[in-house]
């Protein structure tokens, strides 16, 4: 348990985070999980934070969870209601919570845990929502940084986009703040469109998952069924579980193809808001670049560790 990374996952429950936590609450060795904030994204912040709390103990993880942001930094909320469904989580129901909410003020909650870590610890932050929460964090507290080990993120595209033919969701909600991060000189794991395009759960699993007696095999299957027949998959063979990269990530780097390069992100209101530049030529620049970006994955490997911890946290809870 000596390897363990503290993790703080900031995030918009939300199918992917949903899944992308039962990966992590899966991996008890690798993975010390101190707490979850919310962010307004997939749903609102209402929304996020109760499928948040409802997931931790859903999961059997003894963890705080902070409300987080409200609204971005600059723009207008644009939840994506229609891809998540009326809940955020496909409209599966999770038990409710016992455990009352830690805070309604992330930004001050993680700035106290992360400065309260014992002399020597840092902490990995996954955020796989916006980064409204982050950038906040960092602007108001930047004595943070030093205790931060690693940024793993979810979030942007080395080439192309989802909301927008550049834009992906997590950056084009609040482009401001994914600028203050990627501009933090903190290191920087970019797990963008490029990898998790091609990380999912196929219907034929999907379907196995939801027909499982175990609650948690059902609800992971269920809900990505409901991904499966909604308008971003209904013509494609399998659902992309973009979150779940992030620790997937983690424990499994050999899976995935990275290169470091520098990312800026694009807050105009042209065409390409949201966009993360990414800087392919080696000889532009001096310094090594902090960013590590993902830029393909073994689709089969993924999709069988990932099934394979669900099948583990089930088993594990049922005894």
């Amino acid at each position: 348990m000596e390897n363990r990374r503290n993790i703080i996952m900031d995030g918009d429950p939300g199918i992917d985070d949903a899944v992308a936590l039962a990966l992590a609450a899966a991996h008890p060795e690798a993975f010390k999980l101190l707490a979850f904030t919310t962010v307004t994204g997939n749903q609102t912040i209402e929304k996020v934070t109760e499928n948040a709390r409802r997931l931790v103990e859903f999961y059997g993880l003894d963890i705080p969870v902070a409300k987080g942001s409200v609204i971005p930094i600059l723009r207008k909320i644009e939840t994506a209601s229609d891809i998540h469904g009326s809940n955020g989580m496909g409209n599966v129901v999770i038990p409710e919570a016992v455990r009352p909410l830690a805070s309604d003020n992330a930004v001050l909650f993680l700035y106290e845990m992360i400065r309260d870590l014992p002399e020597g610890e840092k902490v990995t932050l996954v955020p796989t929502g916006p980064l409204t929460n982050i950038a906040l964090l960092f602007r108001v507290f930047p004595e943070v940084k030093e205790r931060v080990e690693e940024i793993v993120l979810m979030g942007g595209a080395a080439f192309g986009g989802n909301v927008t033919s550049t834009g992906e969701f997590n950056i084009y909600e609040d482009p401001e703040a994914a600028a203050i991060v990627f501009e933090s000189g903190l290191p920087i794991v970019m797990c963008g469109l490029d990898a998790t395009n091609l990380c999912g759960i196929d219907r034929e699993t999907a379907g196995r998952l939801a027909g499982e007696k175990g609650s948690i095999c059902k609800a992971v299957g269920e809900m990505v069924q409901f991904y499966l027949n909604g308008p971003a998959y209904s013509d494609k063979p399998y659902a992309s579980i973009h979150d779940a990269v992030t620790y997937m990530y983690l424990l499994h780097p050999e899976i995935f193809q990275t290169r470091k390069m520098p990312v800026s992100v694009d807050c105009s209101e042209g065409m390409n808001r949201g966009m993360t530049v990414c800087d392919t030529r080696k000889w532009s620049y001096q310094e090594e670049p902090t960013t590590t970006v993902l830029l393909d994955a073994d689709s089969e490997k993924f999709q069988e560790y990932l099934v394979d911890a669900v099948y583990e946290l089930d088993r594990r809870l049922a005894k």
